[in-house]
């Protein structure tokens, strides 16, 4: 079995603790001062849903040390077998959590990177289109000159139109 931290709910655990860890080895139940009321409930629920009997557990042992301390571990299995047994399930939700969280992070980063690869297309059709655009501006810019450039001519053809007008009307006379 694994060592892991044990978590702390209140007060540090007192200088029995480690008294405690080897007295539950050697078939006494102690109730951890560390574990909180809520946290045994959830044990004690983990242990019903994996099938463990706390019938054989050293919770109903007969000594006084272990009658004083069975309300706080009622229901909860403490001997190597049924801690084993939670250990080897807790280890197995955590390589889950573990696996699933590589696989969000795996769909996460493929998901990002398909975002990039389309963002960057869209930006290069963009700019492609204002390229296009660009262009169109400068053709509208050079019809724009052509245009003045005609009605220049236009109004020249006026002007010459009157002075031979003019001319007739003097040459006519």
């Amino acid at each position: 079995m694994s060592s892991r931290p044990q978590p702390h709910h209140g007060s540090p655990p007192s200088s029995s603790h480690s008294s405690a860890s080897s007295a539950s080895s050697h078939g006494h139940a102690v109730r951890p001062q560390s574990i909180s009321q809520a946290d045994l409930q959830f044990l004690r629920q983990t242990q019903r849903t994996l099938g463990l009997s706390p019938a054989g557990s050293t919770a109903t042992s007969s000594t006084s040390h272990v009658s004083a301390s069975s309300s706080t571990t009622a229901g909860l299995s403490l001997d190597s077998n049924a801690l084993t047994a939670l250990s080897n399930h807790f280890d197995g939700l955590m390589s889950a959590i573990t696996t699933r969280v590589q696989n969000l992070s795996e769909q996460t980063r493929v998901s990002t990177q398909a975002t990039h690869k389309r963002s960057t297309q869209a930006v290069d059709r963009a700019t492609i289109e204002i390229e296009t655009l660009r262009d169109i501006l400068r053709q509208c810019d050079e019809l724009e000159t052509e245009f003045l450039k005609i009605k220049r001519l236009g109004e020249m053809v006026k002007g010459f139109r009157k002075r031979v007008e003019g001319l007739e009307k003097r040459v006519g006379r």
